[in-house]
């Protein structure tokens, strides 16, 4: 099927003999090919058979109302249109709004260039809802419609004035106001309508006229003397589904869900509805904290109801019209959210709206932000934004790309600032958010944007007192001149670290980071260097450097000439068994732990492992194959040596407990449900063997 987007072949633009062939009859048809010539010298004539002379002939006179003819295929097109391009009927609403918000635009501009000849009028949108009548009415004071652009706009499916408005260079001050896109709005009224009419006058202009339409294969384009500067457009509801829409409150509900933050004054039923300004179109200077508050709460009652009564933080605004047109506004909730809420916030539509020219676009725009940053409640405003025709979905574009890396670098550098700005703020900020943050660097593929993410991080270190934060950046700057690795221990609190084997073996070298939360551990295995320097566990630094300096290595050779220390070990391997231990090796260093675990994966890797796997009891032990190194200058080495002469079943049973004691201290222990009872066990024979040997000494 051919189509031309409002054509004309003589120079009469909009002539009424030229008109409705060219979009109805001649380019829609077969008979395409016909070759038409416009008779503009023809007589004026009022039939209703024929045409009228073309009306820019100085014969022209008052006519009656013309009759215009839609040929099947432009039927069909307006089905499609109405019915199959909006998912939703209440959109009609917001269409409508858009359009009379341009109108009310371009008025406005053209008073300021000084174009108008009449008094100016109040700039605003009155819709009248009729429950009874089940008819809506929508009158705007803007701009109107000449003739020419009726039949024009009105006739020709897909020609947007605004979009034409906005090409003008002369209204360039005055386009990032302008909504309209595609000319397809105005046909969203037919989704619920039986009956519209378009009653309308154009500034500077006498003569307005009516457009109506009435559900047929006909319109028609008729004169009103009387008519008032703008565009009144009224629906007659179909009847059913539709009549849903002849009550105000609905309406009410459609308009501040897509257009409460259009420029224009709406009233419904003479009560004015959005009375808050678009925050984010607005200078930062221009704004106080009770409106941002009072912003926030509106828009939290509508994303997260539990945080109505909650207050922002934090408020994060940003503007920009290069390279790409971006008003956006951002809100940290002051609520801390819990790990459960975490849990639960990932299966949850992200609290960010986007807007065309304050315009509802998405009210869920997952596309805009990381998913990390969910936590963000606010609005994204831009009218770069690439839409299909019906302004429910985004078509995949690289705008999108770049404004999601944009707004990304904008709240990462935002956070930055504050993390310098005010520390004790932020620390606070950071006990309810650092999850969030934690899953950005284990979730982004890129390896700069996780060190990017990573400088939000804050840990306890050796070097500071308990409960003082340090970052990542701050710990770079501390570094030893000779040392070349980050050095971390995880364990599930400050005091269970610092008396850990592997920290006793490295406390007195170089500034080690505690991290207590399982996450963070996972931080660290997911990110192999933070500015140049690699992250190394102290378990690794053990396994690879620690258990080889000479010291050990002589103290270990010396306690093996003994020959009842080998004989030891090879008891307490055949008492452990294979599964447990894939070797053991003797230690002579001076430490508080009996033993020690190493094995040949990363230990961290290794506990994350087990968090998130169902495996059953020893079989983790048969992958992770541990190494077992005895203190032999132990107390309890040195007790277990003798109490195996004595009792080797108590003994064992002894030997298994500090077993898994050293398995519980990296973090590798499974199951400890069985710890208990042998606990009760070994201490109800140690109790006896003492009141056995009390009765022995007793006179």
């Amino acid at each position: 099927m051919r189509f031309a987007i409002a054509p004309s072949l003589c120079r009469h633009v909009l002539c009424r003999h030229c008109w409705p062939r060219l979009h109805f009859g001649r380019l829609l048809s077969s008979s395409a090919s016909v070759p038409w010539h416009c008779p503009q010298s023809v007589t004026a004539t009022t039939s209703t058979n024929n045409f009228s002379a073309c009306r820019y002939s100085s014969q022209a006179a008052a006519v009656a109302p013309e009759n215009y003819e839609f040929q099947a295929e432009i039927n069909s097109l307006l089905g499609i249109v109405a019915k199959s391009l909006y998912s939703d009927q209440e959109v009609f609403i917001r269409e409508l709004i858009s359009n009379a918000s341009d109108a009310l635009e371009k008025r406005r501009c053209s008073e300021l260039q000084g174009d108008a000849a009449e008094a100016t009028a109040t700039l605003e949108l009155r819709i009248e809802v009729d429950e009874k009548g089940k008819k809506l009415t929508f009158v705007d004071t803007g701009i109107g419609m000449s003739r020419d652009e009726l039949v024009n706009l009105l006739g020709t499916i897909a020609k947007s004035g605004s979009k034409a408005f906005r090409a003008d260079e002369k209204n360039a001050a005055a386009a990032e106001a302008i909504i309209g896109q595609f000319g397809v709005g105005f046909y969203s009224a037919f989704v619920v309508s039986e009956k519209v009419s378009v009653t309308t006058r154009k500034l500077g202009e006498e003569i307005g006229h009516i457009w109506s339409w009435n559900g047929g294969t006909h319109f028609t384009v008729e004169e009103k003397p009387d008519a008032d500067i703008g565009t009144k457009v009224e629906l007659h509801l179909k009847a059913g589904e539709a009549e849903k829409f002849a009550v105000p409150q609905k309406v009410v509900d459609v308009i501040n869900k897509y257009s409460y933050f259009v420029t224009a004054p709406i009233f419904v039923n003479g009560e004015r509805i959005n009375v808050t300004r678009a925050l984010w179109t607005m200078a930062p200077s221009e704004t106080t904290p009770e409106m941002h508050e009072t912003f926030f709460k509106q828009l939290a009652k509508t994303h997260h109801p539990h945080l109505a009564d909650d207050r922002p933080q934090y408020t994060i605004q940003y503007q920009t019209d290069s390279p790409i047109n971006i008003r956006a506004l951002f809100y940290v909730p002051t609520k801390r959210v819990s790990h459960l809420e975490f849990a639960a916030d990932s299966q949850r539509d992200i609290a960010i709206s986007l807007y065309n020219q304050r315009v509802l676009i998405k009210p869920n725009a997952k596309e805009l932000v990381p998913h990390y940053l969910r936590f963000l409640i606010g609005v994204v405003d831009s009218e770069d934004v690439p839409l299909n025709l019906s302004r429910e979905m985004l078509q995949t574009d690289l705008i999108l790309e770049k404004i999601r890396k944009t707004l990304t670098e904008r709240c990462v550098r935002f956070f930055l600032s504050q993390l310098s700005k005010d520390r004790v703020k932020y620390n606070d900020f950071y006990m309810g958010y650092s999850m969030f943050f934690k899953e950005g660097v284990v979730t982004e593929q890129s390896n700069t944007t996780k060190e990017e993410i990573a400088q939000l991080l804050l840990f306890e270190s050796s070097s500071s007192r308990p409960g003082t934060l340090t970052t990542l950046s701050e710990y770079v700057e501390r570094m030893q001149s000779d040392q070349k690795n980050i050095y971390y221990i995880y364990a599930p609190s400050r005091q269970l670290a610092e008396t850990s084997p592997y920290f006793e073996l490295f406390k007195d070298k170089y500034e080690v980071l505690f991290l207590s939360d399982p996450a963070d551990e996972l931080v660290f295995l997911s990110m192999p260097q933070f500015h140049m320097k690699s992250l190394q566990s102290l378990e690794k630094w053990t396994k690879e450097e620690g258990l080889s300096i000479d010291s050990d290595k002589e103290s270990s050779a010396e306690l093996m000439r003994d020959s009842s220390k080998k004989e030891f070990l090879g008891w307490l391997r055949d008492s452990l068994g294979t599964v447990r231990v894939s070797d053991i090796k003797p230690s002579g260093r001076q430490s508080e732990h009996p033993f020690m675990i190493t094995i040949s994966a990363d230990m961290g890797a290794a506990r994350h492992m087990l968090r998130i796997t169902e495996i059953k009891e020893m079989e983790h032990l048969v992958m992770l194959r541990p190494v077992l190194h005895v203190n032999l200058s132990h107390p309890v080495v040195a007790g277990l040596m003798r109490l195996k002469r004595q009792n080797a079943e108590l003994a064992t049973e002894i030997a298994i407990q500090v077993y898994e004691n050293a398995l519980c201290t990296a973090g590798l222990l499974k199951d400890t449900s069985k710890m208990v009872g042998r606990l009760n066990k070994i201490f109800a024979e140690l109790l006896q063997l003492n009141a056995e040997k009390s009765q022995i000494l007793t006179p």
